[in-house]
């Protein structure tokens, strides 16, 4: 810069500095906070006057600051660079395992499940679930990354009758064990206490390992593989009585329609309330704070967020949220597509997956076109440890969107991620 020149700061330059990245992502993050404090001020206003001595703000004050949180999270994540998360990806997943392993011997019990562990001195808990799965996908981006000159090569399960010994085990140590151990640690922990998640995270990663350039039989064979396992596992709890095998047993019977379990907060009862709540909806809804099922839907402002909204807001306002997470998955695929290895691709792409599965499954439970699962709604949903974790993931995403904005991502070194082997 030469001497006497001016440099002009426009508040739209200054604003690109400040919220690096895709900015259209960060407008629908915005739309996404205001509709949280909208849901969660009317749906949790008669709870909070029952539960907080007659302050009808309790929980719409505690959700402003979990997203102050999350935002002061996501915005120091965005501005670190992505090679930094592939440097310590392995301890960060070590640290969340054993995290996750605590919650079976100290975890809190909430709504008859054990996964969250307390943080002293607070009041507040956490689960290590959310944890471990972004700290999931940022080990397997890496190990995948690492292959991509083999992965085509090499298949990622041991073969039935192999050629001989040092082939399987060459297998074994090249492809299995560093792609599948993390993901079988990862689902099996979880899917102790919360089968929905668990499926949520296999699903993202068989996604990722197929982007990753995995040969689709071998990831077929992987899924049977889990298939066959986890129904095998869920008939041994349930027959052992372990964990919680008899909720996903009436979840899934009910969902079914062959369930005949009643009662207040069952689930019948929850599923037929969220029914109630989306007829009464309308096209145009009732209008922000005129719910008249908040007191019946139960957890209304987190699993069955989706169906108080269609209540509120009508069919259009349920069509919005629904285009909102659409646009978020979009939005990924565009920043994904501008990366130009394999690390920052496959860690964006599984990261906005994690985020885009959860709520359309959240939305799915609310219509009814799946058991229940106690998934909540990303960013809108009550809660301190989904929004934190959320925020996490969000920041990395935007992280690597800053980076390929200022051309400062690592340069393609070999076929990227894009082009046809």
């Amino acid at each position: 810069m030469g001497e006497g020149e001016n440099v002009t700061v426009t508040p739209e330059s200054a604003g690109k500095r400040f919220f690096g990245g895709d900015t259209t992502l960060w407008i629908i993050l915005g739309i996404l906070a205001v509709a949280s404090l909208l849901v969660i001020y009317s749906s949790t206003a008669s709870m909070a006057y029952r539960k907080a001595g007659g302050d009808t703000s309790h929980y719409f004050t505690q959700q402003i600051l979990f997203l102050l949180i999350g935002f002061c999270v996501l915005w120091v994540t965005h501005r670190i660079n992505y090679q930094f998360y592939a440097r310590i990806a392995g301890v960060a997943f070590g640290i969340s395992l054993l995290l996750m392993c605590l919650t079976f011997f100290v975890g809190v019990d909430i709504n008859s499940a054990q996964r969250w562990l307390p943080i002293p001195g607070t009041g507040y808990t956490f689960q290590p679930s959310d944890f471990v799965r972004v700290t999931l996908i940022m080990v397997l981006a890496r190990q995948l990354a690492r292959r991509q000159t083999i992965i085509a090569k090499i298949p990622i399960l041991p073969k039935a009758w192999p050629r001989s010994r040092r082939q399987n085990s060459d297998i074994i140590f090249r492809t299995t064990i560093p792609l599948l151990m993390p993901v079988a640690l990862a689902c099996g922990l979880i899917f102790f206490s919360n089968f929905s998640t668990a499926t949520i995270t296999f699903v993202t990663c068989w996604i990722v390992l197929l982007i990753g350039r995995v040969r689709i039989m071998e990831l077929i064979k992987l899924m049977v593989i889990v298939l066959s396992v986890a129904i095998m596992a869920i008939f041994l709890m349930s027959a052992l009585d372990i964990g919680r095998a008899s909720v996903w047993k009436n979840r899934i019977t009910t969902f079914a329609g062959i369930s005949n379990k009643v009662g207040r907060g069952s689930d019948d009862m929850q599923v037929e309330q969220a029914k109630i709540a989306i007829a009464s909806g309308g096209i145009f809804g009732k209008g922000p704070g005129h719910s008249t099922q908040r007191a019946n839907l139960p957890h209304s402002y987190s699993d069955f967020a989706y169906a108080f909204i269609v209540e509120e807001y009508g069919f259009l306002g349920a069509v919005f949220i629904l285009f909102l997470y659409l646009w978020v998955f979009f939005r990924t695929i565009v920043i994904f597509r501008r990366c130009g290895t394999a690390f920052p691709s496959l860690l964006v792409l599984g990261l906005g997956l994690l985020i885009v599965l959860q709520a359309f499954t959240n939305m799915m439970v609310s219509v009814n076109l799946g058991p229940v699962t106690g998934q909540t709604l990303p960013v809108i949903s009550l809660g301190g440890s989904s929004m934190l974790f959320t925020s996490l993931a969000f920041g990395m995403i935007l992280g690597v969107s800053r980076q390929t904005k200022e051309q400062t991502l690592d340069k393609p070194k070999g076929e990227s991620l894009l082009e046809k082997e």
